[in-house]
């Protein structure tokens, strides 16, 4: 347990005395993994789901290895750019529960879904965090975090991404039931409905936007056949 606390406060620390540039620089890998993501199932084909599950292996192991304090220091200030220590206990969790997001996205959906639900996670959720921080002025009625710039810029630059890979109807309703989805997922209220700490941990955006907006298109891709 002392070897979590040690790493944990060492993120802190650093979190504590970082400025908009580390939110900005955390959004830009978020939004670079998730084009990372898009060419690498691209590129892999049939044996992509495969290779996710290796992937998500090391991300676990990675997680593993940190939280024991095993890590030479010299790492420990780049891998806190991917994540916020004080909304996550776990080490990578924002990364691992990406991954699992996609992977689940991979076996339920046709691949340009797949695709557009990466780009919406990858563009819309990183826009909406950095325009939120830096010219959000409105909040939204239900949070006190997420604002109506930060929401409306998400949702506009998720639908240009993924209109890439789905007809527009599907990238409009995508983008909007996803960053919509983002603005609520962290609330401390919804929070409180839990009562499992399974089901806590995948109370996350980064799990649920891929799967949510991913069912969202698929639906809207039924009944426009």
């Amino acid at each position: 347990m002392a070897a979590e606390n040690t790493d944990g406060d060492r993120c802190a620390h650093q979190d504590e005395n970082s400025s908009l540039k580390g939110e900005v620089e955390r959004q830009l890998i978020h939004l670079l993994t998730g084009i990372f993501f898009i060419l690498l199932i691209y590129v892999a084909g049939e044996r992509a789901l495969w290779i996710l599950l290796l992937l998500l292996a090391f991300y676990l192991a990675t997680s593993f290895v940190i939280s024991k304090n095993i890590l030479p220091p010299s790492l420990s200030p780049f891998l806190c750019r991917w994540g916020r220590p004080e909304k996550q206990n776990i080490p990578l969790k924002g990364n691992i529960l990406l991954l699992c997001g996609i992977i689940l996205s991979l076996v339920l959906f046709p691949e340009e879904i797949v695709y557009a639900s990466i780009a919406i996670v990858g563009f819309g959720d990183s826009v909406s965090t950095v325009t939120g921080v830096t010219i959000g002025r409105h909040k939204l009625p239900y949070s006190e975090e997420k604002t109506v710039e930060g929401t409306l810029a998400g949702i506009l630059v998720a639908f240009l991404a993924s209109l890439f890979f789905v007809t527009s109807a599907q990238a409009f309703v995508g983008s909007i039931g996803g960053m919509l989805l983002e603005s609520v997922v962290d609330l401390q209220t919804v929070k409180e409905l839990n009562s499992r700490a399974a089901f806590r941990f995948f109370l996350n955006d980064n799990f649920l936007i891929p799967i949510f907006s991913g069912l969202l298109m698929f639906i809207t891709g039924l009944f426009q056949n």
